[in-house]
């Protein structure tokens, strides 16, 4: 509130600093040669599903499950640029117990920069997408930033419905085949904010009770004669994306997500 090698990238960042958010300002899409093929093939095929879903579903049967992670960060981005400019974008955000304070600003920020229609919700995520559809019964499908790579995401499918009890909604994962290390090359090529807390050693994110630093990202810098942590993306193994996290599994239903 889930590639080979490092995949680092010479860009120019120019940060505006907002509460310790980093802001730089929003730009159209990446030209597509800057990004390797394989990623390039993502974004598109990232982009034809959300086009499929606007077709079959009405903008307000719509929402996006957005939580500040890095993951959804890139869904809310990729959506806003392709939905019409009369559709509102809008979306939900389930407030874990002990929020950082950082996420819930980031969350802020992107709610003004892409012009959100944000609902605020708390509570076990089960219970308030129950109360999401009992206030709103139009709303049939939600877009979630889960990755194959995530708790329970092995198997899913693109489109698939909610089940074991959980309200009728359909779940839609444009992102399911991205990787951890395309997620941060979006983010980076295209200069997108984030959340501030991914530069000083976080890698997924949750609530304060279930995130640590992550000790991959450890190191010594003989400048400042100390140990200290690198950013995310400077992660080299994907598979520790989540060693930092203490929660066991996603939050709520498996494939439904927390943030990461």
């Amino acid at each position: 509130m889930k590639c080979a090698g490092c995949f680092l990238l010479s860009v120019r960042r120019h940060h505006i600093k907002y509460r310790r958010v980093h802001i730089p300002p929003a730009t159209d899409f990446v030209d597509k040669t800057k990004a390797s093929l394989n990623l390039r093939d993502k974004v598109d095929y990232s982009r034809d599903l959300v086009k499929r879903a606007m077709t079959l579903y009405k903008p307000t049967e719509l929402m996006l499950c957005f939580n500040g992670g890095k993951d959804c960060t890139v869904l809310l981005d990729i959506v806003a640029k392709i939905k019409p400019p009369s559709m509102a974008l809008r979306a939900v955000y389930v407030r874990p117990a002990d929020p950082f304070e950082e996420l819930e600003q980031f969350i802020d920020s992107c709610a003004q920069r892409y012009g959100l229609e944000l609902q605020r919700l708390e509570g076990e995520m089960k219970l308030a997408f129950e109360q999401l559809v009992q206030g709103d019964p139009q709303v049939r499908a939600m877009f979630l930033g889960c990755r194959r790579t995530d708790p329970g995401c092995g198997k899913v499918a693109e489109m698939l419905p909610c089940d074991n009890g959980w309200p009728a909604l359909t779940r839609i994962f444009p992102l399911l085949e991205w990787s951890y290390h395309d997620i941060w090359s979006y983010l980076r090529v295209n200069d997108l904010p984030y959340c501030s807390l991914y530069d000083r050693g976080y890698t997924s994110l949750g609530d304060r009770s279930s995130t640590n630093l992550n000790s991959s990202l450890l190191t010594y810098d003989a400048k400042q004669g100390k140990l200290v942590y690198r950013a995310a993306y400077e992660l080299e193994d994907p598979s520790k994306e989540r060693a930092s996290r203490n929660d066991g599994s996603s939050h709520g239903q498996k494939a439904v997500g927390g943030a990461k």
